[in-house]
């Protein structure tokens, strides 16, 4: 599969995307949590589907997946991809329950509740952003949260959703709280028609 090839202005017409994806999700998620939480973009970029679990760590790495299946202009599907851990410190943001110490987070109704929660309201913010950037509508359906090896995950949007695109826009997301801080990767697995748009919208030629 070959990669996508951007341009200078397009990967900076990206970076701009992230960053006002970040802005705006960090400021809903510090009004509803009452308390000041950053979210920094290191880095935006394409990446064929099939490097989605090489850049969560492997196909083997156990990992907490927020799925959404997203509709309106441009369908496409949204997999947050958290380590186990890092799933648990983020709902310790809602929840205020402090977090155990060293390898023995354990993602229970509690936790699950408030990451599909935070999902929702990260997906409505980035796709806020992103819908205008190309002028069009897309509006999240309600999460679903699986806990697995990343490569299951991914072979379960491609099987039992269907998901037919060759690419993802992968945003990395770190979240930033005075007592913690969580990486995430957020995936946007636009089809094949939603990527034109989206590629169209930042420049690309045909």
């Amino acid at each position: 599969m070959e990669e996508i090839a951007l341009t200078d202005v397009q990967k900076d017409a990206l970076k701009e995307i992230g960053n006002i994806c970040s802005g705006n999700a960090a400021t809903v998620l510090s009004q509803l949590l009452n308390k000041k939480i950053n979210i920094d973009v290191p880095r935006i970029l394409f990446l064929p589907i099939e490097q989605v679990p090489p850049a969560v760590g492997g196909a083997d790495n156990l990992v907490a997946g927020l799925v959404l299946r997203v509709f309106g202009d441009i369908p496409n599907t949204i997999l947050f991809i958290f380590s186990q851990r890092d799933a648990v410190i983020l709902s310790s943001f809602m929840t205020g329950k402090k977090p155990p110490e060293g390898p023995g987070a354990v993602i229970g109704d509690l936790e699950r509740s408030a990451l599909k929660e935070i999902g929702l309201i990260l997906a409505n913010a980035y796709l806020s952003t992103l819908g205008n950037f190309v002028g069009l509508s897309m509006v999240p359906a309600v999460p679903e949260l699986i806990v697995d090896m990343a490569g299951a995950i991914v072979d379960y949007l491609l099987i039992e959703l269907s998901c037919k695109s060759e690419f993802a826009l992968l945003i990395e997301s770190e979240f930033m709280e005075p007592k913690a801080s969580v990486t995430g990767h957020f995936f946007i697995i636009p089809d094949p028609a939603g990527l034109e748009v989206i590629l169209k919208s930042i420049g690309s030629k045909d």
